[in-house]
């Protein structure tokens, strides 16, 4: 819990959030927003949270748990907490409970600027006929697909397209439609559920494509078609498939609809073979890619909202490139790393029922961390990401001072066209085990072709320290003489230059 999971709540915590929302599921036999351990200890005293916690909708079950478990906030309505005053009658619930959660409520106003006008009730109503969005926003998503955007393959030069190129066809329903009327919620381009926000101003690939080529480009030649036979006599053919999930269900599994059948129906048309084919990707996490094999170029842009259009056809032409980098590891498709009692749990005999268990016996081998114990390859690790040029790192370097120690790195386009580099930094010691090394820190560097920049990475005593249960604190692996050894490389599986750390047993031990 805390080397894994708890990280990523402070983090958001020093960034400013005032609340946080407890889940549906039960927790080691607790409902989530009745379980003390959660909410107070973890919540509370380990993480030093002082906003409120809210229910998800119809996520309480039992007044009294909920008052005394650390809940604030029941939503919808009062139907549990709503009993308050009774319990507090009764003897049941001090009363210095309800005024500490009316006090974690107000602490989050405050600090939100609630009390000095910050968020003003506007008394005309609703204003939903007025656009919310603004060319500025526009350009601001069209930015944040490309900077995200995963180039997973570029075999045979395929992208950026070259100028040679006369004649472009985009491949599958996806390329030129943004609603499937079998989902309940989202769009093909955004997930359902409660953040989807619906919008008729979705520019589709083939609409993004076909302005841009108009525009730039008149004389090259866009089609469309529904299947790999539309791309007969194409110089390039681009794939549009989408991943679906949506708030209430999961995904039966973790292919790429269509995929399969779309590549393998382009390659077979007359001339398939010389065709470059690359596959645009939208998905709303993991996925299998087992078509991987038999295309030229693969983008993986998650999910990227109303801009896909323009933002892909940058993306295609090289007017702009890829930035993102995998923050998951895609596995092979053969990969056996859950067993239904791990995922998505099971009853007795392994059975489905509606109460299932899903058991966490994974402990901090996550993601990545569980490839690199097992020696189990991905079939794209976390953190890599391809570029339209290469990059090189050398010259690395460590010191360290006063219980700080600073990394740097050489970063060298050794391509022919500018790019994003992002080199990353893992850090092991013995402590960590049976994890091998983790992330402690990544950069995002432009650097121009044949140009060269400098790279520092600095860490602290929370950068080589774990978590002792019997102790229930956080100690030091440094203080304790351990050898910390600092990996940076372009993945997790890919880090050519390592290093060990010689700062003099200086950490101490933190709490």
């Amino acid at each position: 819990q805390h080397e894994i999971y708890m990280p990523v709540f402070q983090a958001a915590f020093e960034a400013g959030a005032g609340a946080v929302m407890c889940a549906y599921n039960k927790v080691n036999g607790e409902h989530a927003c009745e379980n003390s351990h959660l909410l107070k200890k973890l919540l509370r005293k380990d993480l030093g949270f002082k906003g409120y916690v809210v229910s998800d909708w119809g996520a309480t079950h039992h007044s009294e748990n909920a008052a005394l478990g650390g809940l604030d906030v029941e939503m919808p309505e009062g139907k549990h907490l709503g009993k308050l005053p009774q319990l507090i009658e009764n003897g049941t619930v001090d009363q210095s409970i309800l005024d500490l959660k009316a006090t974690h409520v107000l602490t989050s106003m405050y600090f939100a600027g609630h009390f000095e006008g910050r968020f003003p009730i506007d008394t005309r109503g609703p204003l939903l006929h007025i656009p919310a969005t603004s060319d500025e926003h526009d350009a601001i998503a069209r930015d944040t697909l490309i900077d995200g955007a995963i180039l997973l393959k570029n075999k045979r030069s395929a992208l950026p397209l070259s100028a040679a190129v006369r004649k472009v066809a985009l491949i599958g329903k996806y390329c030129n439609h943004t609603n499937d009327k079998r989902f309940l919620q989202g769009s093909v381009y955004s997930g359902g559920g409660s953040g989807f926000v619906m919008t008729t101003r979705t520019i589709n690939p083939l609409q993004g494509v076909m302005a841009h080529f108009k525009k730039r480009a008149p004389a090259v030649e866009v089609v469309y078609g529904h299947h790999g036979a539309a791309a007969e006599g194409a110089d390039v053919a681009v794939i549009c498939v989408a991943a679906h999930a949506e708030e209430g269900w999961d995904r039966a599994n973790l292919t790429l609809p269509e995929a399969e059948h779309l590549v393998r129906g382009v390659r077979e048309t007359s001339g398939g073979a010389d065709i470059k084919v690359v596959v645009l990707a939208a998905a709303p996490g993991v996925i299998t890619t087992e078509w991987i094999d038999n295309v030229d170029a693969a983008l993986l842009l998650f999910e990227p909202g109303e801009q896909v259009g323009p933002a892909v056809a940058m993306l295609l032409t090289g007017e702009a490139a890829p930035g993102g980098r995998l923050p998951v590891s895609i596995p092979e498709p053969d990969e056996d790393r859950f067993k239904m009692r791990e995922y998505p749990g099971a009853c007795k005999n392994n059975t489905w029922c509606e109460h299932m268990k899903a058991h966490f016996s994974e402990g901090t081998l996550v993601g990545y961390r569980w490839n690199d114990a097992k020696s189990v390859p991905s079939r794209f690790p976390f953190g890599f990401g391809l570029a339209y040029t290469e990059f090189a790192f050398s010259d690395l370097q460590t010191s360290c001072s006063g219980g700080v120690a600073t990394i740097g790195v050489k970063v060298a386009n050794v391509g022919g066209l500018d790019g994003l580099a992002v080199p990353q930094l893992y850090v092991g010691f013995e402590s960590l085990k049976p994890v091998h090394r983790q992330l402690r820190g990544f950069r995002k560097v432009s650097v121009p072709a044949g140009g060269e920049t400098a790279v520092v990475f600095v860490l602290g005593d929370a950068d080589w320290s774990y978590f002792d249960e019997a102790e229930d604190r956080w100690m030091s692996a440094l203080a304790k003489g351990e050898r910390i050894t600092v990996w940076v490389g372009d993945s997790s599986a890919h880090l050519p230059l390592s290093d060990t750390l010689r700062c003099g047993g200086v950490g101490l031990m933190v709490k």
